[in-house]
């Protein structure tokens, strides 16, 4: 396969397993309303959320491989409430109103993106099963009271388990306590983003794959210019919906990063294999690590796992950073160890794919050059549920003075900046990843030297 036409097949276990006929590249210019850069979650709900708000105007999508090719279909395929790192650190960010507000609108966003599935037609595998976040250790522990402190405080649905509790979701004594959180999906993240094509072309959005943009320039400051090798978009506003592949922009550069996120995933369990865990709920897990580990079950009955290390990139997203075996290798370390149970469970593949970080981990949407030049990105791992929402507020920001979503921290709170010049951002990136796979890895230490300070910030 040469890389343009077909590599995105195997680019993830999602974007693979399931057929899909990609559309057409753009042919020459073309006039638009809105012209949005980037064809996952995010570009998608937001051509979406402004068809049908106005019908009548003319959205263009560019997607420079296909739909989905990016985070939104290598995902774990988590769609949660989560915005920031969890709900103790949101409250500590934008204070205990801002941080209600925040989840109860996230809440909403669940409900929405189960509601517009089913509305549609979109066969995506949306199982309703709730999220159990899990401790591994003391430290970890902490950070489970901080949060059900935090929701109780707020009067938010988490539920905080004992251990035996926690055995009841699924079994592995590794698992010491955790919370419960109902509004989570667990989902077919690829499906999911094709379905939303799918709604979008109905609608009457024209679509381009296979059509990476070089350029987008405001002209005259009254019109924009999305340039391709195949033609040029003419519009009054464009979208810069691309996360990590926003990388390119010197100006959003200064406050995103890039991190690889690695998942692997096993051959499918035998019902015997599965009643050793006793998985009945289906529900999905992330523990309380720094960088944390997720799993979950799929349709086909495998069991995903992915995190632990997310390396920062400083070129950006880039195809040879989607294999590492040595990652790979370190992810089923931690999975046997979790679940010992499952030692003749084989490893059937493992992929990456790049996360758009914020210092925040909170996504950001707000003007680039002027009005003409809106971003939308910045998930930090966490995009699948938020990517709903977001499309709402880039609507509301396309097309109202303002609402109470775009008070929200998405675009009220300013994107924390990286140091300025390419060895610095190296620098601290670099050092902060060291340190927080250190807290994690080596817990005894953390009282030593930078890790403590770490802990200080993430506490």
């Amino acid at each position: 396969m040469t890389e343009g036409t077909g590599d995105w097949k195997t680019r993830s276990f999602w974007l693979d397993h399931r057929d899909y006929e990609p559309g057409t590249r753009l042919d020459g210019d073309e006039q638009a309303d809105v012209v949005i850069v980037g064809g996952g979650y995010t570009g998608l709900w937001s051509a979406i959320c402004l068809k049908d708000a106005d019908p009548s105007i003319d959205v263009v999508v560019l997607e420079q491989k296909v739909v989905g090719y990016g985070a939104s279909g290598r995902n774990g395929g988590f769609a949660m409430t989560i915005v920031g790192r969890n709900i103790h650190q949101l409250a500590k960010m934008v204070g205990d109103e801002q941080a209600t507000a925040t989840y109860l609108a996230m809440h909403g966003a669940i409900d929405e993106i189960e509601r517009f599935a089913a509305a549609e037609g979109i066969d995506a595998d949306i199982w309703h099963s709730g999220n159990v976040t899990v401790s591994n250790g003391p430290e970890q522990d902490i950070r489970i009271h901080q949060d059900v402190e935090a929701a109780e405080r707020m009067g938010l649905p988490f539920e905080f388990l004992e251990h035996d509790q926690v055995l009841e979701y699924v079994h592995s004594e590794t698992f010491r306590i955790g919370h419960f959180e109902p509004q989570a999906l667990i989902l077919d993240p690829a499906a999911l983003a094709r379905g939303l094509r799918e709604a979008a072309l109905a609608r009457g959005v024209r679509i381009y794959e296979f059509t990476p943009v070089d350029e987008i320039e405001t002209v005259g400051g009254r019109r924009v210019e999305a340039r391709t090798p195949f033609g040029t978009v003419h519009a009054d506003r464009a979208v810069v919906a691309t996360n990590a592949y926003a990388h390119s922009i010197p100006e959003l550069r200064r406050f995103i990063f890039t991190i690889y996120a690695y998942i692997v995933l096993t051959e499918p369990l035998t019902p015997e294999q599965w009643e050793r865990v006793r998985w009945q709920t289906r529900c999905g897990i992330e523990d309380k690590r720094v960088m944390v580990h997720f799993s979950r079950p799929t349709a086909d009955g495998r069991i995903l796992w992915g995190g632990r290390d997310s390396p920062f990139m400083p070129d950006g997203p880039n195809p040879r950073h989607d294999r590492n075996q040595h990652l790979f290798n370190r992810l089923e370390e931690t999975f046997r160890w979790t679940f010992p149970q499952l030692d003749d469970v084989a490893i059937d593949r493992g992929w990456a794919g790049p996360v758009c970080g914020t210092v925040d981990c909170i996504a950001s949407v707000n003007w680039l050059k002027g009005d003409r030049i809106l971003y939308a990105l910045g998930y930090a791992g966490h995009g699948v549920g938020p990517s709903r929402l977001v499309g709402q507020i880039v609507r509301d920001m396309l097309l109202t003075e303002g609402t109470d979503l775009t008070a929200l921290p998405f675009v009220a709170k300013k994107p924390v900046p990286l140091p300025p010049g390419k060895v610095l951002r190296k620098l601290m990136l670099d050092t902060s990843h060291k340190v927080l796979i250190g807290v994690d890895e080596h817990p005894d230490r953390a009282d030593q030297g930078l890790a403590k300070l770490a802990l200080k910030i993430l506490q």
